[in-house]
């Protein structure tokens, strides 16, 4: 019994003897994988029987394909949150569990299943809402596809362009899912999505997470290829139960018109977004807007293959908490880690300049730094930090510079399967964090993640 199980760990550690041009990259939508093609090859080994295991003889498209995740994270605070966490000093130690079965039953109907388990030992800084959840349905959704058309009903992972507004919530240990209805449309040309989905509401025992019915969007995307250049144009609608903003907390509608172009040409790489927000907040009507940017340009031919990048970005925050308008711009559902892995700093109600650098030494590693120099637009408004919560103690402070943060990256894929990350960050007090009673911070992450 013990030496197919070493042979099947090796195999997977070495990452020899089953590579395959037409083999799927192992990403974080394990559902986007494809392994048909291991059909045609008639000696398998381990780990190639577990990613196609035929069911219908003479079928190819009918197979069944398992596969998991395992992460291992250590997050370390000196002073999170700026200082205005009661629990800002300490170390979390992360463990996320998640395997899946794919079954396919021709190229007409797809059934796939993820379960996961997320455990957090935290040293300090108290439990955070998204640390644990014992045991639970990360995903179980199945398929129907007619011809270019594929409808997906049940709980599923859902990312919309960039991650601005809607991620999967990879930085932090339980990764977000949403319950509903997804219809796509794909074409050589168009990529078009329309969905009307609940967020799971993420409980830290067994198997008691649910759609929450406080949290709904819809909505309709679409992308379309136009040679080096992409455009994505969407339309995003949430209804969220108290909400909380500087003014108060209360119902939230919010109607969210978006676009976006992103490409690359020549070592250039582009990504441009511009969003308006209308809609209610109680007895508010809300005005908002963003507007964000990544440009870089990658010098292939040289040693390491340096790239340099500017990331500049502004958000709208509102300018007077007694008038009948909310102008305070809202994420949605982004990335936490939406600046840096230590997720402290929220896109909302703020403008940043965030240069970088990033190195390649050998292929397989990747150092970076970059410098984040951070102020909130309105002086009106509070500092949003982690949890798209206002920091109270802003508000009534003068001054908008925020903070500068300084953050290096190191990433090792070590082969397809296996990655090693570090990074560090210090982040500078600046006056209105001072001026409201804060302090520098320190922030310090080692991550394992092996994939299979």
């Amino acid at each position: 019994m013990k030496k197919p199980i070493i042979t099947f760990f090796l195999l997977i550690i070495s990452a020899k003897g089953f590579a395959q041009d037409n083999e799927p990259v192992l990403s974080s939508n394990r559902w986007e994988e494809d392994y048909r093609y291991l059909a045609s090859k008639p000696n398998k080994n381990a780990y190639e029987k577990i990613k196609y295991q035929s069911l219908l003889s003479g079928r190819n498209d009918v197979y069944l394909s398992l596969g998991g995740n395992f992460r291992e994270r250590i997050n370390v605070y000196d002073n999170d949150l700026l200082g205005f966490n009661p629990h800002g000093d300490g170390t979390q130690f992360l463990h996320r569990f998640l395997v899946h079965a794919d079954f396919h039953a021709t190229d007409k109907f797809r059934a796939f299943v993820q379960f996961g388990s997320y455990l957090s030992n935290n040293d300090g800084l108290g439990t955070r809402p998204f640390d644990k959840d014992s045991a639970d349905l990360q995903q179980g959704f199945f398929d129907l596809n007619y011809e270019a058309v594929t409808a997906r009903f049940g709980r599923q992972e859902f990312s919309l362009g960039s991650s601005r507004l809607i991620s999967v919530r990879e930085g932090q240990n339980v990764r977000r899912a949403f319950d509903g209805l997804r219809v796509m449309l794909k074409s050589n040309t168009l990529d078009l999505d329309v969905f009307g989905l609940e967020e799971v509401k993420v409980k830290q025992n067994s198997f008691d997470d649910y759609g929450d019915p406080k949290e709904k969007v819809w909505g309709i995307n679409s992308k379309w290829s136009l040679n080096s250049t992409k455009a994505e144009f969407y339309y995003i609608g949430l209804k969220r139960r108290d909400s909380a903003y500087q003014q108060m907390i209360a119902d939230e509608t919010r109607h969210s018109f978006g676009t976006r172009l992103f490409g690359n040409r020549a070592g250039w790489d582009w990504n441009f977004e511009g969003i308006y927000q209308t809609g209610s907040f109680g007895n508010l009507t809300i005005n908002a807007w963003t507007a964000a940017s990544i440009t870089g340009f990658t010098f292939d031919s040289l040693k390491w293959k340096p790239r340099l990048g500017l990331s500049a970005n502004i958000a709208s925050g509102d300018d007077n908490p007694n008038d009948k308008e909310l102008n305070t711009f809202n994420p949605l559902y982004p990335n936490l880690s939406y600046f840096e892995e230590a997720a402290i700093l929220a896109p909302e109600n703020f403008y940043n300049f965030d240069p970088s650098l990033s190195i390649k030494p050998i292929e397989s590693v990747r150092f970076s730094v970059d410098w984040n120099f951070f102020w909130r637009l309105s002086k009106y408004d509070a500092v949003y930090v982690r949890g798209l919560n206002p920091l109270t103690q802003t508000l009534g402070v003068g001054g908008q510079f925020v903070t500068h943060a300084l953050t290096e990256n190191v990433d090792w894929e070590i082969n397809k399967h296996l990655g090693l990350s570090l990074s560090y960050s210090h982040f500078f007090a600046g006056p209105v964090i001072e001026q409201a009673g804060g302090k520098d911070t320190d922030y310090f992450r080692a991550q394992l993640n092996f994939v299979f």
